[in-house]
């Protein structure tokens, strides 16, 4: 078995090196404005990851989508269908704005947005901003912005297909998808359904999307965009192993905690936007979105239904395609059997435009200001600079405040003691100072290579000492570098990216480095088109890590895996057979002192069919 992983290890590293760091000529993001700015040039450090239909095939959801996109580091338990979440440069997923077509996903009551209820099959590109951009988006953007962007026609075209995927321990995914551009109006809707018996006892999941969107080009540049989004998902919870991790082989660590346990969720989302022009050179954005998210869980103890409601509006202005000002509301509620019922309001007046005293530099600040009901208003200056002098190169640099608002979880915990609760809970805030180049070499390579330090303050964290009661414990400091090398030929592309950081937090004892701090990771990715087949593979490597600060806890220990697939296109069809996990490693992303590890899968079997009618 050693010298098949050795042969199987070999011929992926032939084919690789990526394109997690790959970007597009594109200087249009949702994410990044709330309008659309065609002026606005995007940092050098920026990541468009464009996500090919094999991948989209091979993908369960859009977590598997980030697994190699640095500077993403993903954290899954309870195997391929259970929670995935997703941090960046050393900041949690609770400090990570996510978006889905520009929509805000809604958080549950802890701050977290589980990436396994969006599939990947509706998926065409994912945006990644890391820094600080509350500037923009107001709370809980630290570490960044990822959004996943769904296909969308062009027009005059119609396409329909069906899709059918099978996996190891009886996994199966079936997707139906239609888009249309006619005249002045473009539609897509795609429904999907999963089901799973799951890698260890206890872990088998059912779960059901559905999404649609319609654009209609109203007047003159104008439009009115309706965008929906619903997912229902059913899942076991295995609660981790008792295995101890130096005994996996693919079997042991099959045995899970609890036989009993169940979650079942959803998530719904829907928006409406009108973009009209006032003048030649100014127009206006009116958008309200509306969102829930739904946990119901079954354990031994109790049973407990929990939901988060999240409601927007707003109102921005964009002039000569080049600045932006707004005004956004935002409120959110907590129903909870247990926490009880309590809301969250704020109100944020934003601000940010381009100048351009030289050709190829630009300088961008912005501004955004927000004023809580609960706790003290946040400002959240940032100032970017990039200059590209031509084709070839962009150097960029930036330095912006950004923050964390307490979440439901932080504020009304009934397992902490009114004693021990914090009486002043204030939101964390971070310093950010970042720049990257970037470079368009010759004969098809592009290199990157960026650094970054946050100086975080008023770090929100538990206290043991206070039942776990939320605490602004310390600060903490983020710093790092990233560098990427791609190569895009005619019928072989590949690329490599690494990420170092180090994230520390002060405490009485000094700087300790922080839990869940991984200080190497790096990825590898190629595609290779044959006269039969074309080939993908991926592969990513993490350093180890723990679930407690200053190395305590329970260690993690390093890992790489991989993957490999041939697919082949045949007129309207496309096969694809392959395998995640080809060297069949034994790993953890999740662990806690109390459930142990939360393994995942070893080699995962999968083959699949789709099908064009249109």
């Amino acid at each position: 078995m050693k010298t098949v992983s050795l042969v199987f290890l070999a011929a992926i590293l032939a084919l690789c090196v990526p394109g997690a760091h790959s970007q597009q000529n594109s200087e249009v993001y949702l994410s990044v404005s709330k309008s659309v700015l065609k002026g606005l040039p995007k940092p050098a450090d920026a990541v468009d990851l464009y996500v090919p239909p094999a991948q989209r095939a091979t993908s369960a959801s859009a977590g598997d989508l980030l697994e190699t996109a640095l500077p993403v580091m993903l954290r899954r338990a309870n195997g391929s269908a259970g929670l995935a979440t997703a941090g960046l440069r050393g900041f949690s997923s609770k400090q990570t704005a996510v978006f889905y077509d520009g929509m805000r996903i809604p958080a549950d009551l802890t701050g977290t947005v589980d990436l396994s209820a969006l599939p990947a099959a509706d998926i065409e590109r994912v945006e990644i901003l890391p820094g600080a951009w509350s500037s923009v988006q107001g709370a809980n953007a630290e570490g960044g912005v990822i959004n996943f962007v769904s296909r969308s026609p062009g027009p005059g075209v119609t396409r329909a297909a069906l899709g059918t995927t099978l996996s190891s321990y009886g996994a199966s995914a079936n997707t139906a998808s239609l888009m249309s551009a006619n005249g002045r109006l473009k539609t897509s809707v795609l429904a999907s359904r999963e089901a799973l018996d799951g890698f260890q006892q206890n872990g088998s999941a059912r779960k059901e999307f559905f999404a649609g969107k319609a654009v209609l080009s109203v007047g003159e540049g104008g439009r009115l965009s309706f965008n929906a989004m619903r997912n229902n998902s059913e899942n076991g919870v295995p609660g981790g192993t008792p295995a101890a991790i130096a005994d996996w082989n693919g079997t042991r660590e099959r045995t899970a905690n609890s036989l009993t346990d169940l979650q079942r969720s959803s998530l719904g989302l829907a928006r409406a936007a009108l973009e009209l022009p006032l003048t030649e050179n100014i127009s206006y954005t009116l958008s309200a979105q509306s969102g829930v998210s739904r946990i119901f869980s079954h354990t031994a103890w109790s049973d407990e239904l929990t939901r988060t409601l999240s409601n927007r509006c707003l109102l921005s202005f964009s002039f000569f395609n080049k600045a932006e000002t707004g005004v956004e509301y935002e409120k959110d509620l907590l129903k909870s059997d247990t926490y009880g019922d309590h809301f969250k309001q704020n109100l944020g007046l934003f601000s940010q435009w381009t100048l351009q005293p030289l050709k190829g530099l630009s300088f961008i600040p912005s501004l955004r200001y927000d004023k809580n009901v609960g706790y003290a208003d946040q400002a959240s200056p940032r100032l970017a600079v990039v200059y590209a002098p031509d084709y070839v190169w962009k150097f960029s640099a930036q330095t912006g405040r950004a923050w964390q608002a307490p979440t439901f979880a932080d504020l009304y915990n009934p397992w902490v003691p009114a004693a021990d609760r914090s009486p002043d809970l204030r939101p964390e805030h971070s310093w950010q100072t970042q720049a990257g180049v970037s470079a368009n070499l010759a004969a098809g390579f592009r290199a990157s290579l960026g650094a970054y330090y946050a100086d975080v303050r008023d770090r929100i964290a538990l206290d043991p000492a206070k039942s776990w009661a939320a605490y602004n414990l310390d600060s903490a400091f983020n710093r790092g570098i990233e560098a990427g090398l791609d190569y895009k030929g005619a019928s072989f592309n590949a690329g490599f990216g690494y990420v170092h950081n180090v994230s520390k937090g002060r405490t009485a004892g000094g700087y300790k480095e922080l839990a869940f701090s991984p200080r190497h990771r790096f990825s590898l990715n190629a595609g290779v088109k044959t006269p039969w087949a074309d080939i993908r593979s991926k592969g990513y490597y993490s350093a180890r890590q723990y679930t407690a600060a200053d190395r305590g806890g329970l260690k993690l220990p390093s890992y790489f895996t991989a993957d490999l697939y041939f697919s082949r296109t045949l007129e309207a069809f496309e096969v694809f057979v392959g395998a995640d996990n080809v060297l069949d490693a034994h790993y953890a992303q999740a662990a806690d002192t109390i459930n142990g590890y939360y393994p995942l899968p070893g080699r995962v079997l999968k083959c699949g069919l789709s099908v064009r009618f249109i």
